[in-house]
């Protein structure tokens, strides 16, 4: 098991976590302070389609979704997407 950090900033669409195949057992995600809300889902998300939302934070990153854990990786991070504010960043944390 290990922990890793990733940082995405988001595009004026809806952005891929990431493009490499990479399953996981546990993601936090955590919208930076001063971001407008994100909302995650599938490739086809949109502003009123989407599997669920991070709140806008204010001055922490205690805002925050957790998905898992799993027994095994079975999160894809490379199905998993956000949108919102371009250029807006956002932190997950992952289990592998």
């Amino acid at each position: 098991m290990a922990l890793s950090r990733l940082t995405v900033t988001l595009g004026a669409a809806a952005t891929q976590v990431t493009a490499t195949e990479t399953y996981v057992s546990f993601v936090r995600i955590e919208n930076e302070a001063g971001n407008a809300l994100v909302k995650y889902g599938e490739s086809d998300i949109s502003a009123n389609d989407y599997a669920g939302s991070v709140p806008a934070d204010t001055a922490t990153a205690s805002n925050g979704v957790s998905l898992g854990p799993c027994s095994a990786n079975l999160i894809s991070l490379h199905e998993l997407y956000l949108i919102g504010t371009a250029a807006q960043r956002v932190h997950l944390t992952v289990v592998v």
